[in-house]
């Protein structure tokens, strides 16, 4: 079934925005009459009727089903470069992260300001989860800095991705408490942030033997998290 992101699924006729319009009839060429599944960014979704197709697409809506009670998942990164970024953003929403925040460290090498970069990971995201079918849409934050960050999460509730001392295998450290990943830039985070972090109470893990791009522990490490959430 057909796809569409509404910003707010209500019972009735649901007026669709211009990009979806122009999504629903020159991309998936849908006509009045055919069913589609409505979705908004937290979770909801519907089943509803194309009632129009002009001005706007219009869907009408019967009953909603609630979100579901899914684990939040964040992840904190610093920014890979080029379209390295893109392909990140896309596989993390597949996996069904639930917000990435970029993240300013001290030897980050992409900085990312001004509104059409981060405009253009929220399209992906967006794209993303039609596609893949995920409940609700993957936030995208805004840049902030490391310390910025480090206040305003609970101390203790987050796993520090790290090479650093003896760092955990991940998948021996997952409980409801650790809802946060944070992982630094490929020079690695300096020896202030570790004990930022340290102090901060976050447990140090590891994802293997190997030095990862940042593309790539996040998302093994959204990989873990998901199969181990499923697991019975």
């Amino acid at each position: 079934m057909r796809r569409l992101l509404s910003e707010q699924i209500k019972v009735g006729i649901n007026a669709m925005d211009e990009q979806q319009s122009h999504h629903a009839r020159s991309v998936l060429r849908l006509t009045v009459g055919e069913t589609v599944e409505l979705f908004d960014r937290a979770g909801r979704s519907a089943e509803g009727v194309i009632d129009a197709i002009e001005p706007q697409v219009s869907v009408r809506v019967e009953s909603i089903r609630p979100a579901a009670g899914l684990r939040t998942l964040v992840i904190a990164s610093a920014v890979p470069k080029g379209d390295r970024a893109d392909w990140m953003v896309e596989k993390m929403s597949e996996i069904g992260v639930t917000r990435w925040i970029p993240l300013r460290t001290e030897r980050s090498v992409v900085h990312p300001e001004g509104v059409s970069k981060f405009d253009r990971w929220r399209r992906i995201a967006d794209e993303s989860a039609k596609q893949c079918k995920r409940p609700g849409v993957m936030e995208i934050a805004e840049l902030l800095s490391l310390d910025a960050l480090l206040r305003s999460i609970e101390p203790g509730a987050g796993l520090l991705l790290s090479t650093a001392g003896s760092p955990r295998p991940i998948h021996t450290t997952l409980d409801i408490r650790h809802s946060i990943f944070l992982i630094g830039p490929e020079g690695g985070w300096s020896e202030k942030e570790e004990k930022s972090m340290l102090d901060r109470g976050l447990t140090p893990v590891t994802l293997g033997p190997t030095i990862l791009r940042i593309e790539t522990a996040a998302v093994v490490a959204a990989g873990i998290v998901a199969a181990c959430s499923f697991a019975p």
